[in-house]
């Protein structure tokens, strides 16, 4: 890739280099603390950056992490120009699709960890260090422990005003009666793990409420021509009948009709992919289409939520909106054990009297070690998780994936490849040569981005043929394209286009060739009005996409096809894949997909995961228990998922087992702290334990917890996908079903067969 030339601001933007190795620098750039756009201009320089291989951004820390070729020419010259170039306000916007490759985020904020902490660690410190002839110690630290827990006091407060019973009324009334005791670290260190328990959950949970991408910045502004007079105005007030004028570099924030002006426009964020279209005048252009080169004059039909592209995303944004935090399995846990240990702690004091042994019913605080040990280890499956090829958004998706029950995949760009190939030309008008269609072809689809027209060029190419000159070009999007060839009306694209330029076609007649067999897309080829060739093409099903299939399967793990396409072309998709007929559903726009996953939710006893990548999934994909997109799905899919398949979708396998790894060492962490946690409630009831000797047990119990909640970074390895076929299931197999109906014959035809001398010699006959 070939370095971004760049010409820095003229304000200097602070660095400093923190630490340097070889091939890997960590830089420190306050900016990156307080000014979005210029961390979003910054990651989008540097990915694009070919010396540099993986870069990990830590904005609360202003930190920016860069793994770089150590063979690299002056890598830290360059490195310090891109940091001043992403400062550049005239700098076009660019962090659209990235490569997740080089993208790691770490889930760690220290800043936040630091704030949260601060109070308790210095209420620690106090504690254990300050000697006990100072005076008024008592008060001294009996003061320091009722600042620091505070926040448990009022919360506990809070809950019996509402009459509710939960772990924070214990912990007060444990704190209280150990400080009047004079037993003064244990309340102060269990408060300081509470908290630090707390820190860590925090962060396994998605910053915010759940954001759906919008492709438009609200205060953008546009020169618009309304009244007679031209004025600047900005997106949120745009009108029904505004004159828009859009440049190249901006998208189009209305629907409507381009009234002059010709550009080239990139309808990615609606398709997800990146094709080029020429966009001319009393053409429809619909929002967020980009304009790369020219300019257009729009005349505004719909704007804001009553665009196309406003109604997906208001349906993103009515899905239900679900705790993004992972199940807090601490406070199940010891909410479960208050009324059993305020009982065992009355019934101790009554047949005793001894106040030592019945606060040992009190010390059953469960929250402590399980609070701390889950959320390290999902911080630590976070961590890890971008060395088997994904990335989660959060702790949440995490929990939710070891429970997947369903799995429903689109198809096109997900199971399939987007890049298409030529796979059959059919020649229907005697005389006419392939090298003459072709050069039509090439002709006429040599100005556009589209995948057939990509592959239709490079199948002419591989031929030796190029294209020639045309004129009366028209291109009709999801239609085809029209010209004049040295005096040839050519016309290209669906059956659709044929008939509404009054082409004769016959369907039926259509689906009796061959190629149709391939169950792959059609291109109409027409000439002066007669149709006289036919072009199949298709989007390859990815290599791994069957192998993945199969191990899911083999997880019990139920999964399906949708597509909007139509059941020819995705029963040959199913079948490459490993799906079974009533696994596959077609012709299904966005909303019948959402309608789809309640089907398969059942009413929330099965948890149902959604894989796609383009504009047209996010809906689903916002109405899924968990939403899944590759790497080089659509931006719109990278900002709703949860999960994001950073190589390919071997790493939906992958993220699975990690999640379930994840959930077993969670249980294990559970039996970790509850066992001796009871062990030294019975010590204290029965043996009359010192509390000193009870909390060094219970956080021993927390600090092995704590390890074995490392042990994802430790020792985890990718699995492998045992699921994945010897061979792929080639599409080649469609072919030997006969697509005509064969005559019924008797079976004296088969008699006649059977005897025929050519079998005697090994052979059978070419139609049985």
């Amino acid at each position: 890739m070939s370095a971004t030339v760049l010409s820095p601001p003229p304000a200097k933007v602070y660095y400093e280099v923190v630490h340097h190795l070889p091939g890997r620098v960590r830089l420190r750039i306050p900016r990156l603390q307080y000014d979005d756009r210029y961390g979003r201009q910054l990651q989008a320089l540097f990915v694009q950056e070919g010396s540099v291989q993986r870069i990990r951004l830590n904005l609360p820390a202003a930190s920016l992490i860069i793994q770089y070729n150590p063979e690299a020419n002056n890598p830290l010259h360059r490195f310090g120009q891109l940091i001043q170039a992403a400062a550049d306000e005239s700098l076009p916007p660019l962090a659209g699709l990235l490569p997740m490759d080089k993208l790691v985020y770490s889930p760690w904020n220290t800043n936040y960890f630091i704030e949260k902490m601060a109070l308790p660690t210095l209420a620690l410190a106090i504690v254990a260090l300050l000697p006990v002839q100072t005076p008024f110690y008592p008060a001294i630290v009996a003061t320091v422990i009722v600042v620091v827990a505070l926040p448990t006091f009022q919360e506990a407060l809070e809950s019996l005003k509402h009459r509710h019973l939960n772990v924070t009324q214990l912990e007060s009334l444990w704190t209280i009666l150990h400080t009047l005791q004079g037993e003064y670290m244990a309340p102060v260190l269990a408060t300081f793990m509470n908290q630090l328990g707390g820190a860590l959950r925090d962060m396994t949970a998605q910053v915010g409420e759940k954001q759906v991408f919008d492709p438009f910045d609200q205060q953008r502004t546009y020169w618009v021509e309304r009244g007679g007079a031209r004025q600047n105005v900005s997106v949120r007030e745009l009108q029904v009948g505004d004159r828009v004028i859009v440049a190249a570099g901006s998208a189009v924030p209305v629907d409507g009709t381009v009234l002059w002006g010709s550009a080239v426009i990139q309808r990615q964020f609606l398709t997800g992919e990146s094709d080029l279209l020429p966009c001319e005048a009393e053409q429809t252009v619909l929002a967020s289409s980009l304009v790369v080169r020219g300019q257009i004059c729009v005349v505004a039909q719909a704007v804001g939520e009553e665009t196309q592209v406003g109604k997906t995303l208001q349906l993103a944004r009515q899905a239900p909106q679900l705790d993004t935090r992972i199940e807090n399995y601490a406070e199940e846990i010891s909410n479960q054990a208050i009324l059993p240990a305020m009982g065992i702690a009355a019934i101790v004091y009554g047949a005793t009297l001894d106040a030592h042994r019945a606060i040992a019913p009190l010390q059953l605080d469960f929250g402590s070690g399980i609070g701390i040990t889950i959320p390290t280890a999902i911080l630590a499956a976070l961590t890890h998780a971008p060395q088997v090829g994904v990335y989660f958004r959060n702790g949440r998706a995490l929990e939710l994936l070891a429970r997947v029950n369903v799995i429903v995949f689109d198809k096109t760009g997900t199971l399939t490849e987007v890049k298409g190939t030529i796979v059959g030309v059919n020649l229907l008008k005697p005389g006419l040569s392939e090298q003459t269609l072709l050069y039509w072809l090439a002709t006429v689809e040599q100005s556009i981005n589209h995948p057939f027209a990509l592959a239709i060029l490079e199948y002419a190419a591989e031929r030796g043929i190029e294209g020639g000159t045309y004129s009366d070009w028209v291109y009709e999007p999801g239609k085809g394209v029209a010209a004049t060839v040295e005096g040839q009306e050519i016309l290209v694209g669906t059956p659709q286009l044929m008939r509404d330029r009054q082409v004769p076609i016959d369907l039926d007649e259509l689906r009796t060739h061959e190629g149709v067999l391939w169950n792959r897309s059609l291109v109409c080829v027409a000439c002066n009005s007669e149709l006289v060739a036919l072009v199949f093409y298709s989007n390859p099903v990815r290599s791994e996409a069957a192998g993945v299939i199969a191990a899911l399967q083999q997880r019990d793990i139920e999964c399906y096809m949708v597509t909007g396409d139509h059941h020819e072309v995705a029963n040959a998709v199913g079948y490459a894949t490993g799906f079974r007929p009533g696994q596959i559903y077609t012709n299904r726009l966005p909303e019948d997909k959402v309608a789809l996953l309640e089907k398969f939710k059942n009413g929330g006893e099965k948890v149902v995961a959604y894989v796609g990548e383009g504009f047209n999934d996010t809906a689903a994909m916002a109405y899924a228990d968990i939403s899944i997109t590759l790497a080089d799905g659509s931006d719109a899919a990278r900002q709703t998922a949860d999960l994001v398949l950073m190589n390919s979708l071997e790493g939906l396998v992958q993220a699975i087992a990690l999640s379930q790894e994840v959930m077993n060492i969670i249980n294990q962490n559970i039996a970790l702290v509850v066992i001796p946690n009871v062990s030294v409630v019975l010590a204290g009831v029965f043996l009359s334990l010192h509390p000193v000797i009870a909390v060094l047990i219970s956080n021993g119990a927390t600090l092995l917890a704590e390890l074995n909640s490392l042990r994802i970074l430790m020792d985890y390895r990718p699995v492998k996908i045992e699921g994945k076929p010897s061979r792929s299931r080639s599409q080649a197999g469609v072919l030997d079903i006969p697509w005509k109906k064969r005559p019924r014959r008797s079976f004296d035809h088969f008699g006649s067969k059977l005897s025929s001398p050519s079998l005697s010699n090994g052979h059978l006959p070419s139609d049985i």
